[in-house]
């Protein structure tokens, strides 16, 4: 079998679609040829790697090959550029190559364009989350306009052209899978002519061979004596950065020796302004950016003590999964798929969102 992966996040992870795509690639039997089409990410700032970063022969085997086809120096307007580049570049690899079986992802589209092209290899879409629930997660979180992640921003801006656009999108015959029961039925409710199409619920997972609970390295150069307190993902407002950054003073008022570690790629100068702001010491935060390998990720979920994860909107969070194989306890907001997955005051706290007088509680 050959199958042709629609990648608009791959090496390095950007975010959660990014993991599950990686993670899949990895995975799959070594017997199955494996064709990622993806872009080119330049390194952006000082918290991003680069593509050319990685030797992928070693970190997944012969039979994968990488097919590079766009730049991405963004969070957003690359999306078109790749869109395009599938729409001119998969046709040929789908005829040369003899693919059995393309597969894409939401809410990114790769294969929005490609969709206008005679494709007889059958396409298999993942839905691991909508413009409508991207939108509402933001709109939720409070945060200004101005103080937004470029996609963020983008979302709100060009909101009537990408939900149309969404729209068209999800009424195509094609297999469609998505990573929970909760998310199958928010497509059910707000796009009614999915009813007519075929949906599979195929939960999000881990490596747990790999995030496992086990030694740590390293933990006095980080945290030296004090209690851990992490939260990995982007640092965009529907992840509730700001309601997690409003709940240290009140933490630390009963507790001095706590270290908030927050993990992953975006900007953090806004929320360094904040905890500056909030006359929060330095040595009660860091902000370690994104991390190259999962094992470095691994070493910091087995140091930490609460792993919080304080999301306005989610779907299956795969950042949850990983704390939970690591045996780190999870604080996370009742929302999306989550209740699913943590039993309240037995495998994990689930909170409301947007309280962070409710995050100072469950860390207590």
């Amino acid at each position: 079998m050959k199958i042709c992966m629609l990648a608009p996040e791959f090496l390095p992870v950007w975010g959660g679609v990014g993991s599950y795509i990686t993670e899949l690639v990895k995975h799959l039997p070594k017997s199955i040829e494996i064709h990622v089409v993806t872009p080119f990410r330049r390194r952006l700032g000082k918290y991003k790697v680069s593509s050319d970063e990685y030797d992928y022969s070693k970190y997944f085997g012969s039979n994968v090959c990488i097919h590079f086809i766009s730049k991405a120096f963004d969070t957003f307007f690359y999306n078109a550029s790749f869109q395009y580049a599938v729409a001119k570049y998969v046709p040929k690899l789908v005829k040369n190559e003899n693919i059995d079986i393309i597969h894409s992802h939401t809410a990114h589209m790769p294969d929005l364009l490609l969709q206008f092209k005679n494709i007889k290899a059958p396409i298999v879409t993942t839905i691991h989350t909508t413009i409508k629930g991207q939108r509402e997660g933001t709109r939720i979180s409070g945060i200004s306009f101005w103080e937004l992640e470029l996609s963020e921003k983008m979302t709100f801006i060009m909101y009537p052209l990408l939900r149309l656009a969404e729209e068209v999108y999800l009424v195509k015959d094609r297999f469609y899978i998505t990573v929970s029961n909760w998310m199958k039925k928010q497509l059910l409710k707000n796009y009614p002519r999915m009813r007519r199409r075929r949906i599979y619920v195929i939960h999000n997972a881990v490596d747990v061979n790999l995030f496992s609970p086990g030694r740590v390295r390293n933990r006095n150069d980080i945290a030296e004596d004090k209690e851990v307190v992490l939260f990995t993902g982007r640092l965009i407002a529907a992840k509730g950065v700001g309601v997690l950054i409003k709940a240290i003073p009140k933490v630390l008022e009963e507790y001095k020796e706590v270290l908030f570690l927050f993990i992953g790629p975006g900007n953090p100068e806004p929320y360094i302004k904040k905890l500056g702001r909030m006359n929060i010491p330095k040595s009660n935060y860091k902000f370690l950016g994104y991390l190259k390998y999962r094992e470095e990720l691994v070493n910091y979920y087995r140091m930490a003590d609460i792993f919080v994860a304080p999301t306005f909107y989610e779907n299956l969070p795969i950042r949850v999964l990983e704390a939970m194989s690591c045996k780190v306890p999870v604080i996370a907001t009742r929302v999306g798929c989550v209740p699913d997955v943590i039993i309240n005051n037995r495998t994990g706290i689930l909170i409301p969102s947007r309280s962070s007088d409710h995050i100072v509680s469950a860390i207590s």
